[in-house]
């Protein structure tokens, strides 16, 4: 059942979600490793072995709720919502952003236009738990590259034995706890629309890639709408958590009703990763849809669009290229970070 299995002591590594991997050739030749490095046997230093298709880094897209590197047809962030707790990066320069009504939010909000243009508006709600950071064009073409490379490497891999197209109802009950540090890449290629709870077992040092592709062929794209809805979403149990898992896919859709997966799987926009105190104004989600980890999106392939979202409840991270999106009724997120280990920001095996 499993495709990779990483052994060694202290294993910190492979998904790294903060740094990059290293050229290999550089590090032999200077010696340079630290704990951030994505090494896949800490008992032979020069010895990297990540999953077919080469390891992947998220870069600093996981130091945010939202990422939004286009939007340059639509970029509607609106009320009513639960709110919203995490940090959120947009590129202002071309999106058409808008919104409307009451969005309890706190975090920073950074851009890299000269002002926040309309999504002002949500920080002058929110004075006491949010600040505004302008002009961040570094910052925003950094993610950018991020996103992207983040893309190619997820597209490169080889999906793990028995997986290579599976429904996402299939992976319900799936156990991977064993002690042992298991990668899996999933390719779910039906069943996109989900109503119920997929309840995943595993140790805090699993990982799992959920490729959303109809055809399990990233180079037309993603093809296919993931809908989560009626309280649907992926539920981490064992020693998992939303930062577990990392997605691909194109559109992405949603809508209410259900309930909310049960504690400890975080219930609001709460600080301490969904487990805190509510944000100011905030509310304990109320079903919905649930979008359980990191999603990294394009929007449909044909047009670069996402469907516009109702009652979607992210619980991690979303990081789009679409030029077309729209959190509306019921839509709110909270920020779940990375594992984190003696004060490194990376997934540690141990």
């Amino acid at each position: 059942m499993k495709k990779y299995v990483f052994t060694g002591v202290s294993l910190s590594l492979l998904l790294i979600f903060s740094a990059c991997r290293k050229d290999m050739q550089s590090i032999k030749q200077t010696g340079d490793l630290s704990s951030g490095d994505v090494i896949a046997n800490r008992i032979d230093a020069n010895k990297i072995d990540p999953p077919t298709g080469g390891s992947i880094c998220l870069g600093d897209l996981t130091n945010y709720l939202f990422v939004f590197t286009d939007g340059s047809a639509d970029a509607n962030w609106q009320g009513a919502t639960k709110g919203f707790l995490g940090d959120v990066a947009v590129n202002g320069l071309v999106a058409k952003e808008r919104t409307s009504g009451g969005v309890p939010y706190a975090g920073t909000l950074y851009t890299n236009a000269a002002t926040q243009g309309s999504w002002q508006n949500i920080l002058n709600q929110n004075t006491t738990q949010s600040v505004g950071s302008t002009g961040q064009v570094g910052r925003i073409n950094g993610l950018m590259a991020n996103l992207d490379n983040a893309f190619a490497a997820i597209n490169a891999m080889t999906a793990s034995p028995g997986y290579e197209s599976v429904s996402a109802a299939s992976l319900n009950g799936l156990d991977a706890q064993n002690g042992i540090a298991n990668f899996y890449v999933i390719n779910i290629t039906s069943g996109m629309q989900v109503s119920s709870k997929i309840n995943i077992t595993g140790d805090a040092s699993d990982i799992f890639i959920l490729r959303w592709d109809a055809d399990a062929d990233a180079s037309n794209g993603y093809q296919g709408t993931v809908k989560f809805q009626s309280g649907g979403g992926i539920v981490p149990f064992g020693g998992l958590k939303a930062t577990n898992f990392i997605h691909v896919a194109g559109d992405i859709s949603s809508s209410g009703g259900g309930n909310n997966p049960a504690t400890p799987y975080p219930q609001g926009p709460r600080y301490n990763n969904g487990l805190g105190n509510l944000i100011i104004n905030g509310s304990d989600f109320h079903g919905g849809g649930f979008f359980t980890g990191y999603w990294l999106t394009t929007g449909d392939p044909e047009d670069g669009q996402t469907h516009s979202l109702s009652n979607a409840i992210f619980v991690g991270g979303w990081y789009t290229s679409s030029s077309k999106f729209s959190m509306t009724s019921g839509t709110s997120g909270v920020y779940v970070a990375p594992f984190q280990h003696s004060g490194i920001r990376s997934l540690e095996f141990t």
